[in-house]
């Protein structure tokens, strides 16, 4: 990462090897505004094909046509896998996004091909996704054990209703997914380095576009 920035200090100046005229840094209110756009679709998709799948899964099961090892493995994974396969069309959806003041762009990390905004492929938007995922993995892990883990013990001291744990659980667990998924955009995705390219930030239109626009018109010759 050129300028990994935090989301608690002033993102620091980008380096050379960034775009000099038209790149922007990275500032938390654009991790935010680059966050909602993939987490709210993402979110909201997974969980109609979760309660899609859920239906689908509790009527196999009360047919026999699955086990019950099958049914409680399958309830339990299948949000995760549902969610992490949404992430794949959701994330190449955001990299394509051109947002009110700046759009996202892939640009080459060798200084020989310039600073031309790369074609959004399959495999590059593959390549972001998977670090998006495994450290979303790594980070829900920790999160579990710093966070839920404790929750847990303090909600069972007091021995609430069931309805109250699993609408409390769930609540929680959302606004967790939703910090993880902003702090790895804004912290992990933006200005890293993906093998052969970089996410970075530009203006929602090109600088020398943007230039000729306001530039004024050439004044016609005099006549003689």
């Amino acid at each position: 990462m050129l300028s990994a920035p935090s989301m608690f200090n002033a993102p620091s100046v980008a380096s050379v090897a960034a775009p000099s005229s038209d790149y922007i840094q990275p500032t938390l209110n654009h991790g935010l505004r680059i966050w909602w756009a993939y987490y709210w679709p993402t979110t909201l998709i997974a969980a109609v094909l979760s309660f899609c799948v859920a239906y689908w899964l509790r009527v196999l099961y009360q047919d026999v046509v699955v086990s019950a090892t099958v049914f409680i493995w399958v309830a339990r994974l299948q949000s995760y896998v549902l969610t992490s396969f949404v992430a794949i069309f959701a994330i190449q959806y955001v990299l394509r996004r051109r947002f009110r003041r700046f759009r996202i762009a892939l640009v080459s990390t060798s200084v020989a091909e310039g600073t031309e905004p790369l074609a959004v492929t399959a495999i590059r938007g593959l390549h972001v996704w998977w670090t998006f995922t495994w450290r979303t993995i790594v980070y829900a892990a920790i999160a579990y054990v710093v966070v839920i883990l404790p929750l847990g013990w303090f909600v069972g001291i007091f021995a609430p209703g069931p309805i109250f744990t699993t609408i409390f659980f769930l609540l929680v667990g959302i606004a967790m997914n939703g910090a993880i998924s902003l702090f790895i955009i804004y912290s992990n995705i933006l200005d890293e380095e993906f093998g052969d390219f970089r996410v970075v930030l530009l203006p929602r239109e090109p600088v020398a576009q943007n230039a000729a626009a306001a530039a004024p018109p050439a004044a016609s010759p005099a006549s003689p």
